[in-house]
């Protein structure tokens, strides 16, 4: 009996736990840059998850390069944030695992064929935008650079005006 009171008591903290994560889906124009040519900007959603830890998991589910490419999911976790005045602002380096999209087989997309690839992602959120940059090593292709949203939506600062004369 007192094993099952803890069991319990275990499985309830658990799905406290869970159910505490806050999930936000943030939809902006993605642009993917190969070889310093950027490639037509396409609309996309990013899943951004606030674990009861305080860390983030950011995942850019079904990425397609140039819309022809089918790559796979880019998931980072255990995203650190500083919060300051309603921004959160964060900066990873890691190695990750792309794993496949929806629909098809591990074939299908061509980052579970990679292994492990170094990523750098830096970003800014409120609750309303998301801006982030995502930097890419693959294998044969170099470095694949991903910019979703604009930082001057997170921050607010759209320009500077300056009155003639004004010093």
């Amino acid at each position: 009996m007192l094993m099952k009171k803890i069991l319990l008591t275990m499985f309830l903290a658990v799905t406290t736990a869970v159910a505490m994560a806050q999930t936000t889906n943030y939809t902006d124009d993605l642009i993917v840059t190969v070889e310093g040519e950027p490639l037509e900007a396409q609309e996309t959603t990013i899943i951004v998850e606030k674990c009861s830890d305080g860390t983030y998991n950011l995942a850019l589910n079904n990425f397609i390069l140039g819309g022809m490419i089918p790559v796979g999911n880019i998931v980072v976790d255990g995203i650190v944030a500083n919060d300051e005045n309603g921004i959160s602002t964060f900066s990873v380096n890691k190695n990750i695992n792309i794993t496949a999209g929806e629909g098809g087989t591990d074939e299908d997309w061509i980052g579970t064929q990679l292994g492990e690839i170094p990523v750098s992602l830096t970003g800014k959120m409120t609750a309303e935008k998301l801006y982030c940059a995502i930097d890419i090593t693959m294998e044969g292709l170099g470095v694949i650079n991903v910019v979703f949203g604009s930082e001057d939506a997170v921050t607010g600062i759209n320009g500077i005006a300056v009155e003639n004369g004004a010093k």
